[in-house]
């Protein structure tokens, strides 16, 4: 579906002003610039009105939450990365008693330049930890090939011996 109105550059709707101002008429003013009156009478209705052809700025609807309320989820956020979003949100409210969905939360924290990416959790290793692996590693490597055949690997994984302990 098209416009209401054709679409005029900032150029035109500078020479209709122009014109305009000399006295011309709306009519003879389309002739001369080839779009036809009805064009041409809302662009002269602007300079009235906003005293500039300029289009106007529009942000679309207006934000939920205000400045002060995204700046309190981004403090929150970054004082617990690990928290949800829904528990982002039952603190919003609890501060500010605003009702607001988890994807607004969501939406907040990535217009910050943050991704919904949790570091990896790794094991900590500091001198004494570090020395007592490295200890063990070479009280290992001097066994004997009949002495590893006895290990069972394992992956530090959780094994249930008995089917019915978790039930």
């Amino acid at each position: 579906m098209a416009g209401r109105y054709k679409f005029a550059t900032i150029s035109i709707r500078n020479l209709i002003i122009e014109r305009f101002k000399d006295g011309t008429s709306i009519r003879t003013i389309g002739k001369l610039v080839k779009v036809s009156h009805s064009t041409v009478f809302p662009i002269i209705k602007r300079l009235k009105l906003r005293g500039t052809v300029e289009n106007a700025l529009k942000s679309g609807a207006s934000h939920k939450l205000p400045a002060r309320n995204r700046s309190f989820i981004m403090h929150k956020f970054k004082k617990t990365p690990r928290l949800s979003a829904v528990k982002h949100t039952t603190e919003l409210e609890k501060e500010f008693t605003i009702k607001v969905n988890p994807e607004t939360v969501r939406r907040v924290i990535r217009s910050y330049g943050y991704n919904n990416r949790v570091a990896r959790r790794k094991f900590f290793v500091n001198e004494r930890t570090s020395k007592l692996r490295l200890d063990f590693a070479k009280s290992m490597v001097d066994k004997y090939i009949s002495f590893w055949e006895s290990v069972i690997y394992v992956d530090q994984s959780k094994f249930n011996v008995v089917e019915k302990a978790q039930r």
